[in-house]
């Protein structure tokens, strides 16, 4: 069998023209320099032919680029880290991660239980980039497992694991575990109220989403664009314009830029609670529109019995209504 060695030597010696000089620059320029696999190909044959292959730095560095450059799977990664003898913990979170990001969440797990096979330890970044690729299947196959291992390992009062273990368990539906990660934390950041509130979106509790963002605010912790969007996505199902308002006047009051997203999360709570003017105005003073935001408009109000204003919007900016009751179902709650 062909080591990957050989095979990138011999793709360096037929492949040189894509890195102009590269005897002439230092490894770790062509390192940050690099932007393709093509180019990551002959950076990692140059590394052989010098003979420092063998050097965890470089080790490292060509894990963490095939990792990030391959876009949809992790094989030459793969092949990298097969032919070192004793990774070191960063490599095993690097291909842990990269297998997270191109949604291979399995991959991830047989990844880390390899890891503990051979004896290496998770640290901190270990559960946290594992947890982030995990579809619902898979955190209920192994959610509560790899939790014993945050405890097991002396990772459970670390905020960010804790983080990933509320995502987590909120992604697969298991609320109440999320809710106990979530009160035993002694610290808790944005994050940690988003991905609890998030939970609590995604199972249609719409009231404790509202009653956690009010706790947020009152604890002095400071909400984030994408707080603001999970707690208008819950005022709109429960049509509470209070809460919807205090939100839009916290929004104004600190000067808070608001996106795209939030702005239509705006809209979307305005036209819930029957209030159209208010919506309008939202719509009206955006410098961008989507699809989403003409559908919420028009949508608003048609379901308020404006079926003119409807009409009229709808032909306005080439939006027709046609067009965007097809995209109405698109609008999902932020998570």
């Amino acid at each position: 069998m062909v080591s990957m060695a050989s095979q990138a030597a011999t793709h360096f010696s037929t492949h040189t023209t894509h890195l102009p000089s590269l005897e002439n620059l230092p490894v770790i320029n062509l390192f940050e320099n690099c932007k393709s696999m093509e180019q990551l190909r002959q950076i990692h044959a140059q590394t052989i032919k010098l003979g420092i292959m063998s050097l965890p730095f470089v080790q490292n560095k060509i894990i963490a680029l095939s990792s990030a450059l391959e876009s949809d799977n992790m094989v030459y990664a793969r092949r990298v880290f097969d032919e070192i003898p004793e990774p070191s913990v960063f490599v095993w979170n690097t291909m842990i991660k990269g297998f997270s990001r191109t949604k291979c969440p399995r991959d991830g797990v047989s990844m880390y239980a390899a890891m503990l096979r051979r004896s290496f330890k998770p640290d901190h970044y270990t559960f946290p980039f594992l947890f982030k690729g995990f579809t619902r299947d898979v955190a209920l196959a192994c959610g509560k497992e790899l939790h014993c291992h945050v405890l097991k390992f002396g990772f459970g009062s670390n905020i960010f694991v804790q983080n990933a273990l509320v995502n987590m368990y909120s992604l697969s539906g298991l609320v109440d575990m999320a809710r106990g990660v979530f009160d035993s934390s002694n610290e808790r950041d944005a994050v940690t109220w988003n991905a609890m509130i998030s939970g609590y979106n995604r199972i249609k509790d719409f009231d404790e989403s509202r009653k956690l963002f009010k706790q947020m605010v009152g604890r002095g912790v400071l909400p984030t664009s994408v707080t603001f969007v999970l707690v208008l996505s819950a005022c709109s199902k429960l049509k509470d314009l209070d809460t919807g308002k205090q939100v839009h006047k916290y929004i104004k009051d600190r000067e808070i830029e608001p996106n795209l997203v939030l702005e239509n999360a705006l809209i979307d709570m305005y036209a819930a609670c029957g209030e159209m003017s208010l919506s309008l105005e939202v719509f009206e003073n955006m410098k961008n529109r989507d699809v989403i935001s003409w559908t919420t408009i028009v949508s608003g109000f048609a379901n308020s019995g404006q079926t003119r204003l409807s009409n009229q919007i709808s032909s306005i900016d080439g939006c027709g209504l046609h067009e965007c009751r097809f995209y109405s179902a698109t609008y999902v709650e932020p998570t």
